[in-house]
C-alpha cells in the first residue's frame, strides 16, 4: 500500500473491479473496472476505459479523439458541498445532472481481514436497495465506489443484498498533481454537458424507448451487410427489438431510478 499522507499536490487514485447484473433474473455476472481520483476539493469515479482512450489520444498525433463505450457508463463528480455531478452521453448529445444524495449508514461490530487491511461492516438503504459495505480506517478517506460516502474510513467492498452489483477494491495508487479529466468528464471530447434535470433525463429515456430511431423517417431502413451489399430492414422491426433489449437490461445501480417502460 502506498503511503496516503495527506497532500494538497496529489491525487489519490483507488482502482475497483465491478461486477454487475444488467438483467436482474440473470444467473451471469458481466465485469468492468473503475477509479476513484481523490483530491482536495472533489472526487471522481469513472469507468478506467474513458482513462485509457482519453491518454491513447493524448499520444498521438492529428489522430482522432478514441471515444469510449464501456459496459457500464459511469461519470461521476462529488463535489465538497456534497452535489453529485452525473454526466450522461445520449448521441449526439451530453448531459449532465446534479443530485444531492445523503446515506444514512449503521456501523456493525463485524471486522473481517480484506486484501491486507481491517475492514468494519456498515448497512445503508440507498436508491431502492439494501447495501452492505466494508471500510477501513486504516485508508482515512471517507469515500467509496459510485455515491457511497460517509465512512469514517474508504470502503474497499460494497454490494447490494440481492448480490445485482458488487464493488471490489483492487490496488492503488499516488498521482503527483491533478488528473486531467477535462475530455472525457467534464465536457465529451471538447463537447461541453447540458444540464438538465432529474425528471428531464427520465423523460429523455423515456421518448428513446418510445423512437430509438428519431430522424430516420417513416420508411425503411438500408444498411450495408458483411459484403457490400445493400439491404432493407424493417423499421418496426428494428424498434422493437431495442425496446425488448431496454426492458430486459432495467437494473441500474440505483433502481428506484429504473424507467418504467410500457409493457408490450
Amino acid at each position: 500500500m502506498c503511503c496516503l499522507v495527506y497532500s494538497q499536490n496529489t491525487t489519490y487514485r483507488f482502482f475497483y473491479e465491478l461486477k454487475f447484473k444488467q438483467d436482474s433474473l440473470s444467473q451471469q455476472y458481466e465485469k468492468d473496472y473503475y477509479v476513484l481520483d481523490i483530491s482536495p476539493d472533489e472526487e471522481k469515479f469513472y469507468n478506467y476505459e474513458y482513462y485509457q482512450n482519453d491518454s491513447l489520444s493524448k499520444s498521438k498525433i492529428n489522430t482522432d479523439y478514441i471515444f469510449s463505450y464501456p459496459k457500464l457508463s459511469i461519470r461521476l463528480v462529488h463535489k465538497k458541498d456534497d452535489n453529485f455531478y452525473n454526466y450522461y452521453s445520449q448521441s449526439p448529445l451530453y448531459y449532465l445532472v446534479k443530485t444531492n444524495d445523503k446515506l444514512n449508514w449503521e456501523i456493525l461490530p463485524e471486522k473481517k481481514e480484506y486484501e491486507n487491511f481491517t475492514v468494519q461492516k456498515a448497512i445503508t438503504k440507498f436508491g431502492g436497495r439494501t447495501w452492505e459495505a466494508w471500510f477501513t480506517t486504516e485508508i482515512p478517506f471517507p469515500y467509496g465506489p459510485y455515491k457511497f460516502y460517509g465512512l469514517p474510513g474508504l470502503i474497499l467492498e460494497i454490494s447490494d443484498t440481492k448480490q445485482n452489483y458488487i464493488f471490489s477494491f483492487s490496488r492503488n495508487k499516488n498521482i503527483n498533481g491533478s488528473v486531467d479529466t477535462s475530455q472525457y468528464i467534464e465536457t465529451q471530447a471538447g463537447t461541453k454537458p447540458i444540464e438538465i434535470s432529474e425528471k428531464q433525463w427520465e423523460k429523455l429515456q423515456m421518448d428513446y424507448f418510445l423512437d430509438p430511431l428519431q430522424g430516420f423517417g417513416n420508411g425503411g431502413l438500408i444498411v450495408v451487410d458483411e459484403r457490400g451489399e445493400e439491404m432493407q430492414i424493417d423499421k418496426r422491426k428494428v424498434i422493437k427489438g431495442q425496446q425488448d433489449y431496454l426492458r430486459k437490461r432495467n437494473n441500474p445501480i440505483e433502481l428506484d431510478k429504473a424507467i418504467k417502460y410500457p409493457e408490450e
